[in-house]
């Protein structure tokens, strides 16, 4: 469901997408057509910990992915990116207007991602001037989506205040599900990933690129005694005139994806949850 590009662009991308997947982004990890080993670097609080390694189990399910773990000492509020890995970072980035963002780095060449990076706002978490209902389900929620996002993933739907799908690649306003103050039922919880999504993940990676653009096998990018932490480049900051032209709406008019040229033969494409009631600032 690649709908949300606009005209141009999406043309584009739609044409280097196979024509099977529903709701992959376009883009993917190089793989050798066996399972993908990615390393998942962790630069977050420990309120977190819980939902992040509860996403990446989940994750791990995937017969397509095999996933690792590691705290990583670079710098949480930056959250620059590591090549051929993922990075998960949790900071007080202020009243953003986001729950998170997940950005992925690729080569325009072949559309194929060199580095990924969420972002979670300890803010909207941790704030009392912002309270939350259910905050451990919108943190399992906001964790598990943008994580996806970093394998190519897009949202399964778009629209608010219908049925949960049961997938964490879901806009909901009711993470938990289930019978909400407005009286409605959503249904099941949208706090993992379901069938579909594993699904669609074999879509993506069930071909032999030839090689990998996955750096799993090493500790590069991880502080080490002696040694300082390589990064492919910047972050790309934490407000929206940061992250490029905004390329799609979500079902409230807000926009959610964003696209940014970085020279050299890359692109950056961000993914944004924005938490209810707000807007960008």
């Amino acid at each position: 469901m690649l709908r949300r590009f606009s005209v141009a662009t999406g043309a584009a991308l739609l044409a280097l997408t196979p024509a099977t997947a529903h709701h992959s982004n376009g883009f993917h990890w190089a793989g050798d057509g066996q399972t993908l080993h990615l390393r998942v670097n962790l630069a977050i609080t420990p309120q977190w910990y819980p939902s992040v390694e509860t996403a990446i189990s989940d994750w791990d399910e995937s017969t397509e992915l095999t996933l690792s773990s590691r705290i990583a000492g670079v710098d949480r509020r930056k959250c620059n990116p590591i090549l051929g890995q993922i990075l998960v970072c949790s900071f007080r980035y202020g009243v953003t207007g986001w729950f998170g963002i997940a950005t992925i780095y690729y080569r325009i060449s072949d559309n194929h991602m060199v580095a990924a990076t969420t972002r979670l706002n300890d803010t909207f978490f941790s704030d009392p001037r912002y309270p939350i209902d259910t905050p451990e389900d919108w943190r399992a929620l906001t964790a598990c989506q943008e994580i996806g996002h970093d394998f190519g993933l897009d949202h399964q739907d778009e629209t608010f205040d219908t049925i949960n799908l049961g997938t964490c690649m879901d806009y909901t306003p009711a993470p938990a599900g289930g019978v909400w103050f407005n009286g409605f039922d959503y249904g099941p919880p949208n706090e993992h990933p379901n069938a579909h999504d594993y699904e669609e993940l074999s879509i993506i990676y069930d071909h032999d690129d030839g090689f990998t653009t996955a750096v799993s096998a090493t500790d590069f990018g991880l502080r080490e005694v002696g040694r300082a932490v390589p990064q492919t480049r910047q972050g790309l900051g934490e407000s929206p005139v940061e992250w490029g032209r905004a390329i799609h709406h979500d079902g409230r008019g807000r926009p959610d994806v964003f696209l940014k040229d970085l020279g050299g033969g890359e692109r950056a494409l961000t993914h944004v949850l924005w938490a209810p009631g707000q807007r960008p600032h």
